[in-house]
């Protein structure tokens, strides 16, 4: 399991972010925002957060050096 604070600052970077998780299918990416956990996969997920506050991101599954590498970008 890796755990990481990231920000999504606006619709575009929440489509980037989508976008570059599609890549990364067999791994569990679920973001945990107040009382909401949802599929990091999911563009429609994503923009139903909160995006002005911090997002927790949690990956299970397949976790590799690239797709953690992806979510530091995003890291606050």
């Amino acid at each position: 399991m890796y755990k990481s604070t990231i920000m999504i600052k606006d619709i575009d970077t929440a489509r980037e972010f989508v976008d570059k998780m599609s890549g990364f299918m067999d791994a569990d990416v679920i973001l945990n925002s107040g009382d909401y956990s949802i599929d990091g996969h999911s563009i429609i997920g994503i923009i139903s957060l909160d995006i002005t506050k911090p997002i927790e991101v949690v990956l299970n599954g397949n976790v590799t050096d690239e797709l953690t590498e992806i979510i530091e970008q995003y890291a606050i």
